[in-house]
């Protein structure tokens, strides 16, 4: 991108993503917080067996991960999130026309594959290929939006099952992605520029050996999968762990609801501080405010103001991680290089969110309170210290 042309070119990228983003999350993972239960009665299918589906999903969009990566570095990101658009379509339109389990969880695995190719890690590399060393703002940016998408779709599919049924809702979705997105990735989305060869001090990325690399990507991979196992683990978790912690079923269920605005707030703050930021020195902060917050649940339940500064701390340090685990990948490695690991790290990633809620479910339901938040503190304190062997290994290849 030139400069004279790099502002409204960014606002017409990070426009075209948001919306992507939103679109497909809100629609492809969100949506079945409000036609779950429907479905399953419709469908007399168990709702253990409906929320499968995003187990479903995150499996083989976690499967597809590496294969993702190469994808990315052949034909660029514009070719993966068309696909994926073509892949939601179909897939909402099988799970429109399930009849049965079956059918049911074939639509979930034809999603999987569209999220693969139309969720973060291709929007994100769409991002670097086209902003380089300087994306880290704009990807701050991008989450930013993205974490509205329950915001905006759990009341429009709310309002849409109540008009077109959850099957008519489903058919709407496909026809978003059809008439909506696939048109933006086509004709609205700026081009990929020519690769060009990047001098060592235009990478945001530090210049890493073979053997440097490879340690950089098992510490990376390591901490932002034990890091995600145990947020995504908690956060559905939330109001139940409150209420076994002593609160009320409605105080549990307001500070839960009010973890996703504080979560969205970290990221506006994060993306605030823009390039005086240090993605490692955030990393930390968001990592000893988890922590913070669960020792404070472990140690003071069931006081109010444990449970105030729990959901404040977990809220805040939750959406600052998120926004680490996708600019901690440019601030190692460089950006010819970020789609390829970032679609390399998902894989152990996604496969941790897609299992962390039944592993956190058994742990809270056989070892009560105490035992979940420790076992989620000794997990928080493993991913701090990988963090900064990480920050270590990355500066000593660069002195």
């Amino acid at each position: 991108m030139s400069e004279a042309a790099s502002f409204p070119s960014r606002a017409r990228l990070v426009g075209v993503l948001a919306v992507g983003q939103i679109i497909s999350w809100g629609s492809g993972f969100d949506m079945l917080a409000v036609l779950g239960p429907r479905i399953g009665r419709e469908l007399a299918i168990a709702n253990e067996v409906v929320f499968a589906g995003l187990t479903v999903m995150m499996t083989i969009s976690a499967l597809c991960g590496p294969l993702l990566g190469r994808t990315l570095v052949r034909h660029g990101a514009a070719p993966v999130l068309v696909a994926g658009s073509l892949l939601f379509a179909v897939g909402f339109t099988v799970l429109a026309l399930a009849g049965g389990v079956m059918g049911y969880l074939l639509g979930w695995a034809v999603i999987g594959f569209a999220a693969t190719c139309g969720l973060t890690t291709a929007a994100h590399a769409a991002v670097v290929e086209r902003v380089g060393a300087e994306s880290g703002r704009l990807l701050t940016l991008l989450m930013l939006f993205t974490g509205l998408s329950a915001a905006v779709f759990l009341p429009v599919t709310a309002l849409a099952d109540q008009y077109l049924g959850w099957r008519g809702t489903l058919v709407a979705y496909a026809c978003l992605q059809l008439f909506v997105l696939l048109p933006l990735y086509v004709l609205v989305l700026p081009p990929r520029p020519a690769r060009k060869t990047v001098r060592p001090q235009e990478a945001a990325g530090t210049p890493l050996s073979p053997v440097d690399t490879r340690r950089a990507f098992m510490l990376l991979a390591a901490m932002t999968t034990i890091s995600a196992f145990t947020t995504f683990g908690l956060s559905p978790l939330l109001p139940l762990l409150l209420t076994q912690a002593g609160a009320t079923q409605s105080l549990a269920v307001q500070l839960a609801s009010a973890r996703s605005v504080l979560a969205i707030t970290a990221r506006g703050l994060d993306f605030l501080l823009g390039r005086h930021g240090n993605p490692f020195l955030t990393a930390m902060i968001g990592f000893c405010l988890l922590l913070l917050s669960l020792l404070l649940l472990l140690a003071f339940a069931p006081a109010m103001p444990a449970f105030i500064g729990f959901i404040v701390f977990f809220g805040f340090g939750a959406g600052v991680l998120t926004v680490s685990r996708a600019v901690l990948p440019l601030a190692v490695f460089s950006p010819e290089e970020y789609g390829l690991q970032a679609a390399r790290i998902s894989l152990p990633q996604n496969l941790a969110i897609a299992f962390a809620p039944v592993i956190f479910t058994l742990a809270l339901d056989r070892g009560g309170v105490s035992a979940m938040l420790t076992i989620a503190s000794v997990l928080i304190g493993l991913s701090f210290l990988l963090l900064i062997v990480l920050w270590k290994t990355v500066r000593r290849t660069a002195s």
